[in-house]
Parts: C-alpha cells; structure tokens; sequence
C-alpha cells in the first residue's frame, strides 16, 4: 500500500514481507542494535584560528544504517582568553556544515546544513531520542572550556522507519563535515586565545543487525524491516529576515513530499538567534491555511508534542511546526503531503521586543534590529518501495 501523495523516489530496495507474514519472526523482534566505530573519516587536530577543516569518509558497510553518531571530545582545553559569546549555539556552531551522502553521492542528510540545526532537527523530529545538550557528555564551552557531546545524523525515524540496507560493499554511503574555525566557532576561542583547543571526533555507525535465515525453531524471520522502503531526505532553504516592522512572506521550494515538519530558526544581522516572529504568523498550502498562530501558540503545540519526553527548554529563535503522529500518547498530525507545483507558504511580520519565554516568565528581546536570516530546515519522508502501513504519519 502506497501512501498518496508521496514522490516514489531515491534508491530502491528489497521488498520486505509484512510482519508476521506466513509464520515469520517480525524483522524487530529477531534483530539487535550493532555499532562500531566508523573505518575511516576520523578528525583529530588543533582548530585553525582562521581555516576551515574537513573530515568525510564512507560509512561501514553492513547491516541496516540507523544514522551515525559524531562524538566530540576537546583532548587538549584551550589557554588565554575563550569565552562563550551570549545566544551562542550551545558549542554545536563547532560544525558548520554536516551531512550523510546517498551511495551515488545524492544528498540523504544536506550537508549545508550545520550541526545546531540538525540538534534542532533531534529535539523536535524525534523527541523520543536524549537531547544531545542534556546527555551525558554534553559540556557546554566555557571560559577556558572546549565542548563536548555526540551529534546523531539519523536517516531513521524510529522501529527501522527510514534505515537504509547497508549490506552491499560495492555501492557504499558517505558522510562529510566541517570544523568550523576558531575564530569563527565560539566568541574569543581563536582571536584572543593563546593555544587552540584540540578536538578529536570520532564517528560510530549505529545500525540494526540482519537476523539468521530462522530462529532456534527453525521459523523463518524477517530479514528485511518493511521501514527500508520508506526514505527520509533532510533539506534547508535561506531566507532573509527584514527589519522590526517589515512584512516576511517564506516561500518553500522545498516540496514534492510528504513532510514530517518545518523548523524555522531565526537570526540577526549579528547571527545571534531572535525571537523574530510575531501575531499572526500565516501557514498555508496552496489555498488551504494551515494556520493564523502566534509564537506561544507554535511554542504550545511543540511542547505539548514534545515536552513530556522532558527535552531541555525551548532555544531562542527556534520555531517548529510539527506534522508527525505520536501513537504512545495518542497526539499529533499526519505527513503534510506536497506535490512540486505545491505553493507552501509562512509569512510574519518582524517584531522588536517580540514576547519570548524563559523560566515561565514573559521577557522583551531585542527582535530583528539589523537584517538577518531565517533557515528553514525541513525533514521529509518518501516511498521506494511497498510500504507498511503501520509505519504512516510516524
């Protein structure tokens, strides 16, 4: 069954059976979580006070690729001055730029898009996954602090929605990013440090292991999961963010498939993150509104989505519109779906001392004082092959 309105797509796969179908062991019951640190792509180095680094390598091959998983650690903390500036990016402006590649080199996760939108992209698309800035390993940069925490680029949903078959050795995907400049990264890090930090990142695959042809019975189990035909594709799209007062109309080209939703992150001219939107803020398709909201209003909603997996508080600027179903807690919305002559629309005036939220309490900030950016990053989901139903509006 074939969801309507989704584009059919990407690189085919396998057809797996249904679950459960002619006596077989379901894929999730007979499978087990694998990781390994990834063969090659790995970074370790001094940030350059000025120059932008790399690293990018392909991905193990083997099993069903869930996403994979940046570990940041500062090996050696900086000495002088390294100061984190106000509204900084948590530490994760670290990476620029960051994406996973398809076997033929076609963007899976666009690696133009940086690693703070990408944190976003885990907070609200899949807040059933730890908040990366309240793990563990989460340091947030500091007076003489370097960072640390593990990013997740995940093409998978969840319950194998969106893996990839990852067993062919011949055709194998890829990742790349970059490590930002110090002077660029984090307030003083490179302009008035006396020695640059060293970071080392090192990427693990994260991947659900292929079964035995049956179990211990001798009943056949599922070796392919039915969530291989379902493909995630996250996109961005820049917009500049007028002046307080100034009428912004967003208009996406970013369609042709269902969406799981929008993030919108708002910055001025400075590249600090604003509270930018104001009353009404217009969401429409085509001629159809979605919505005349405020910003409380899209906060509410995304909280209530979201809040209950106790994500950390809400970052500044960040708007998210939601279009995915939650079946544990019976809340949500079904895909957006789009075609490409799909006209999608947000538009909102610029507001100084635009209400924000912190700590429950009502605060003025300062709005859109110089002329800034607003990045739309958008995560979508389309079909390859014969789709489950069950896995829909997930």
């Amino acid at each position: 069954m074939a969801a309507p309105g989704v584009a059919a797509s990407g690189t085919g796969t396998g057809t797996p059976a249904s679950a459960g179908a002619g006596g077989q062991n379901p894929f999730w019951e007979v499978t087990n979580l694998f990781s390994q640190k990834n063969k090659i792509g790995a970074f370790t180095g001094a940030l350059l006070a000025t120059g932008v680094q790399t690293m990018a390598g392909q991905i193990n091959f083997g099993n069903f690729f869930r996403g994979l998983r940046l570990q940041v650690r500062t090996t050696t903390q900086p000495t002088g001055a390294f100061t984190a500036p106000p509204n900084s990016d948590k530490g994760f402006q670290l990476i620029p730029q960051m994406g996973v590649q398809n076997t033929d080199g076609a963007e899976i996760l666009f690696d133009v898009i940086n690693c703070f939108a990408y944190y976003e992209r885990n907070k609200y698309m899949r807040s059933w996954l730890k908040d990366w800035a309240a793990a563990y390993d989460y340091v947030a940069p500091a007076t003489a602090q370097g960072p640390s925490f593990t990013a997740f680029l995940s093409t998978e949903v969840r319950q194998q929605l969106g893996a990839l078959e990852n067993t062919d050795t011949r055709s194998q995907y890829t990742f790349s990013a970059n490590i930002a400049a110090a002077v660029s990264t984090i307030g003083g890090f490179g302009s008035s440090a006396t020695t640059q930090p060293t970071i080392a990142i090192t990427p693990y695959t994260d991947m659900w292991a292929q079964p035995d042809n049956s179990d211990l019975e001798g009943i056949a189990n599922q070796r392919i999961p039915p969530g291989v035909n379902f493909q995630t594709k996250t996109r961005h799209q820049m917009f500049t963010m007028l002046v307080n007062g100034s009428d912004n109309n967003f208009l996406s080209t970013l369609t042709g498939n269902a969406l799981r939703g929008q993030i919108y992150i708002v910055r001025d001219g400075t590249g600090a993150r604003q509270d930018g939107f104001t009353e009404p803020i217009t969401w429409s398709q085509d001629n159809r509104n979605l919505g005349n909201l405020s910003q409380d209003q899209l906060w509410r909603w995304a909280d209530d989505q979201c809040g209950s997996f106790g994500i950390t508080a809400r970052d500044t600027g960040v708007y998210a519109l939601l279009r995915w179903y939650d079946p544990g807690n019976l809340y949500g919305q079904g895909w957006l779906y789009t075609a490409n002559s799909t006209a999608l629309n947000l538009e909102t005036v610029s507001g100084s001392g635009a209400p924000s939220v912190t700590g429950g309490n009502s605060t003025t900030g300062p709005g859109i004082a110089s002329v800034g950016t607003c990045e739309l990053v958008q995560e979508e989901v389309y079909a390859v092959g014969a789709i489950d139903p069950a896995l829909i509006d997930l």
